[in-house]
């Protein structure tokens, strides 16, 4: 054998050999191609489920905090008309228009009182209780034992009692306050 027929043979087995190597790093190329476009896939996959979860519990929690939201509102209602309806006897009373507070009245504002205690404690803080409380306790004197109050104490104390109220709620454009005369 020839000293050319051998440099031939080689470069004929370096040719075979490297274009092997160049199907094989271009199969290795597409294959791991595949591989990361379908792993990809597989985490895209897993975090789309990890965020639906999470957009389920947002809106789990949202429906939780409007429903309480609404609760308070409710409650904070009925206890602001059984609040004004203890008022409006004292009143009442106070200008002359009745002798004094009617049994019923006092029987509607035992019951009632005791009722809004309970409703403030299902969905409120300590502020609405405290301030609640301080109306209440001034009132029991006023319609139990005929003790006379005064008509300013009684406002600063609803009033007192509101701003809780509308603090709770999550209405923070101030407090409101009584700037009439009387």
């Amino acid at each position: 054998m020839e000293l050319k027929e051998i440099f031939e043979v080689a470069f004929a087995i370096l040719a075979s050999l490297g274009g092997a190597a160049l199907l094989l790093a271009a199969f290795s190329s597409w294959l791991g191609n595949l591989w990361a476009k379908r792993m990809l896939q597989n985490e895209r996959a897993k975090h789309q489920e990890s965020l639906e979860s999470v957009k389920r519990e947002l809106n789990l929690l949202l429906q939780k905090d409007v429903t309480r939201h609404h609760d308070k509102l409710a409650t904070y209602k009925d206890i602001i008309h059984f609040i004004c309806e203890i008022l409006r006897e004292l009143e009442a009373v106070g200008l002359g228009t009745k002798a004094q507070v009617s049994q019923s009245v006092k029987d509607n504002f035992s019951l009632l009182r005791n009722k809004a205690y309970g409703y403030i404690t299902l969905v409120s803080n300590q502020d609405v209780m405290d301030k609640y409380n301080d109306l209440i306790d001034y009132l029991l004197p006023i319609m139990f034992e005929g003790r006379t109050g005064e008509w300013v104490e009684m406002r600063i104390k609803a009033d007192a009692m509101l701003n809780a109220m509308r603090k709770d709620l999550g209405i923070n454009e101030g407090e409101v306050v009584y700037r009439g005369n009387l």
